[in-house]
């Protein structure tokens, strides 16, 4: 058995649309219950499907079943044992199906179902009888359809916890006196008579003094009442002492509906309801004279959702007085009331509670209906004036309305208040949400409790309202809280929607008796403070954050854009900025400093400049041997400058020929860079001479004059250096900068300075012969050759 019932539910479709224990299978074309997804399943969803037939094993899977919905399938038929394992089951919906025929043995196992709802069926009659008797805790039952056409006397056997009763006879031919009444007082009855209301006055009156109770709520819906005779029933409302009657989605004449009143006139009804109504002009005469119709219990009338056909036409029912006289709350919403004359308003001195909300009152007709702020509705508490089409916040209409706590002026187009208003002593209430203010003044009644100006254009909100409790500025342009200060005793605060950066302890601790904030939908900037307290500050705080954490969007930074407070991850360098960026510049620094060393360490500076000044010596034109100035170029360290004075200058320039020398104490110029005097030196002259001693290599302008000769040596590619040796040195002891110096040194020959006086003038004599230009005779070039 095992097997095969796991092999079925293999073959049935899938519902993938299930959240925890409840799955929404509405609208997908099923043909069949779908296999349950898991034994929890508590709430399922099949309606708006093409269901035809339920199984006896389609929800044997569904143990657990609570609530189970099938209506506007095509089911037209249940197989007896279908319901059997729903025990836990408390709500079925088999409306607008094709049920012809209702059957006891669905209902059998049903012990735990409160809510059956049967409407929109074809049957003709509830079954057989004693179909309600194993639903012992059935609460609501909602049944009928155009075709039902009678109720016998033993169909609802058995019931004796029902509340609620929707009974949609609206073709209903028979019907067995006390059938409903053996349930006992039903708390609230719907009824949908419309035929027999046309045709049979005796069966509805049959139905209603079944079902009318001082302690039930009378429904009346989808009837068209356009004759003052189909009125008559009613007076069994009236004897039955029915103090609630609701008139819901139906036609009615103004006639039949003067009728009505007339009918229910010494009621004990307390609440008269006239909803999703469509009212027609009745243009026959009675006869008789006028009746004044009187209900010395009506405290409230409720109309709402009224469609008035040529209601600028309609009659202003003077005749109501008698009825508004008594009556203390009044509400008349949607119904395109466009004035309430003040004679009206006068009768109407008792009134507590209006309102005419969603209506075309306009600045005039509402001055009007107040009469011109002269007193009327003395015992008014609270009134309701929002989305009319007012443009003038006129506080003065309300100023004389001393019991006046209450007052709901939103979704009218202010746009701007004045900035001074008289207001009645005891406003507590004020809504003004929705009325396009871009600012507020101290107009505002400082003995307010409960403000609302959410859905607006404010970008400050700044007046002083000492006893303000609630503040509702939700949907405005803050960029920062309203100044505690201000509020002393707020402890309510509602600011969503608004530019606010960031919250923290210290903004909320200023408000001393703030106990609950909803501020989501913000454009936080989620800083390392902001997260914390956002995600666990608040847990050690008074105030109560009141929407979803989810709520709390980041704004900035760009990495967490778009996410939620409580999944915000911000890095180290967000977190501290200013260490973060306070390290970044130490070690940048210390890069700097650490480069820096490495060019002093290896002359990267040296080679820099001499490259730059070889790049520059390139660009002059070159010198032709015939051109040039000097002989030779001596570079010498100052500490070998006696030598120099004492033997070189005196054995090349007093020699017969004289030699031509470059010194730089003597030729250079003077206030001149002394690396270009350096280059103009060497390429104005034919030789390059160096007098190499230990002081010669720790010499740095030595450097620079043999950097740029080794340029010139390998640019020109001729022989343009002389090397003097003045003292052995160990080529392994030049500095590493000195590189050039060792390899001139390994691929050239150079003269040593003789330690024997007698090889001193050899010395000289190879010395001029290295260094002396070569001369021009008749037009022939001597080569020069040199033997060293």
């Amino acid at each position: 058995m095992f097997v095969l019932l796991t092999h079925h539910s293999f073959s049935k479709p899938q519902c993938h649309s299930c959240v925890e224990t409840s799955c929404d299978c509405s609208r997908r074309d099923l043909r069949e219950v779908p296999a349950a997804p898991s034994e929890l399943i508590t709430e399922l969803d099949l309606s708006f499907n093409r269901l035809k037939t339920i199984m006896n094993d389609d929800f044997v899977a569904y143990v657990k079943l609570q609530s189970l919905i099938m209506n506007n399938n095509m089911i037209k038929t249940i197989q007896d044992r279908a319901f059997l394992p729903l025990t836990n089951l408390e709500k079925l919906d088999l409306s607008s199906n094709l049920l012809d025929t209702l059957s006891a043995e669905w209902f059998e196992n049903l012990v735990s179902l409160q809510h059956l709802n049967l409407l929109g069926n074809p049957y003709r009659t509830l079954g057989q009888g004693n179909l309600f008797q194993p639903l012992k805790r059935l609460k609501s039952l909602h049944f009928g359809g155009v075709n039902l056409k009678s109720v016998g006397k033993h169909d609802f056997s058995g019931l004796r916890a029902l509340e609620e009763v929707v009974f949609d006879g609206q073709n209903l031919q028979a019907y067995v006196e006390r059938s409903l009444r053996q349930i006992g007082p039903i708390k609230y009855v719907t009824l949908g008579l419309n035929g027999p209301f046309q045709v049979n006055n005796a069966l509805v009156e049959t139905v209603l003094s079944d079902v009318a109770h001082p302690n039930t709520t009378l429904t009346f819906t989808d009837t068209f009442f356009s004759r003052e005779n189909q009125m008559y029933p009613f007076k069994v409302v009236k004897d039955s002492g029915t103090t609630n009657v609701i008139l819901k989605s139906i036609k009615i004449t103004e006639g039949a509906c003067m009728n009505l009143l007339n009918e229910l006139s010494g009621s004990n009804i307390t609440k008269l309801t006239l909803e999703d109504t469509k009212f027609f002009l009745s243009y026959s005469q009675n006869s008789g004279s006028p009746f004044f119709p009187t209900m010395k219990h009506l405290e409230e009338v409720v109309v709402k959702n009224v469609d008035i056909l040529e209601f600028y036409s309609f009659p202003a029912l003077l005749l109501l007085h008698p009825l508004l006289s008594v009556t203390r709350r009044v509400s008349v919403q949607n119904c395109t009331l466009f004035a309430i004359p003040c004679q009206t308003s006068f009768a109407l001195f008792k009134l507590e509670y209006m309102d005419v909300s969603d209506n075309i009152l306009s600045d005039l007709t509402l001055d009007e209906m107040m009469c011109n702020g002269e007193g009327v509705f003395r015992s008014l508490r609270t009134i309701n004036i929002s989305r009319n089409l007012l443009r003038s916040i006129n506080s003065q209409l309300f100023t004389k309305l001393s019991k006046l706590e209450n007052i709901d002026m939103s979704g009218n187009m202010f746009h701007n208040m004045d900035v001074a208003c008289y207001w009645p002593p005891h406003l507590r209430f004020l809504n003004l949400s929705s009325t396009g203010l871009t600012k507020v003044t101290p107009c505002l009644p400082a003995s307010l409790q409960i403000l609302d100006v959410s859905n607006n254009a404010l970008t400050v909100f700044n007046i002083d309202l000492p006893l303000l409790k609630e503040l509702y500025i939700s949907g405005n342009k803050l960029t920062s809280l309203p100044e505690a200060g201000l509020y002393p005793r707020l402890a309510i605060l509602y600011i969503k929607n608004n530019n606010l950066h960031t919250l923290s302890s210290d903004n909320l601790n200023r408000y001393n008796s703030l106990r609950r904030l909803e501020a989501g939908a913000n454009t936080y900037v989620c800083s390392c403070d902001f997260v914390a307290f956002m995600t666990s500050g608040l847990k050690y705080h008074r105030v109560t954050i009141g929407d979803k954490s989810k709520s709390y969007i980041c704004d900035s930074p760009d990495t967490m854009r778009q996410k939620s407070v409580k999944d915000a991850r911000l890095s180290v360098f967000e977190c501290h900025t200013a260490l973060a960026f306070s390290v970044l510049c130490l070690g940048l620094l210390a890069v700097i400093l650490l480069i820096a060393g490495l060019c002093h360490r290896f002359s990267v500076v040296w080679y820099m400049r001499m490259t730059w000044a070889w790049l520059r010596a390139k660009r002059k034109p070159k010198l032709k041997k015939g051109e040039l100035k000097y002989d030779a170029f001596v570079s010498y360290s100052e500490m070998d400058t006696g030598w120099v004075e004492a033997h070189l200058i005196p054995e090349l320039e007093e020699a017969e020929p004289p030699l031509q020398l470059c010194l730089h104490k003597r030729d250079f110029i003077p206030g001149g860079w002394i690396l270009d005097n350096i280059m103009n030196a060497i390429d104005k002259s034919h030789r390059t001479l160096f007098v190499l001693s230990q002081h010669f290599v720790r010499s740095e302008w030595c450097k620079y004059e043999l950097d740029y000769t080794h340029f010139r040596l390998f640019d020109q590619n001729d022989d343009a250096v002389v090397l003097i040796l003045l003292e052995p040195i160990d080529k392994e002891t030049i500095p590493k900068k000195f590189c050039k110096l060792r390899k001139i040194m390994n691929s050239r020959t150079y003269l040593e300075w003789p330690g024997d006086d007698d090889h001193i003038p050899r010395f000289w004599q190879s010395l001029r012969t290295a260094i002396k230009r070569p001369e021009i005779h008749d037009g022939n070039r001597v080569n020069e050759t040199l033997d060293l």
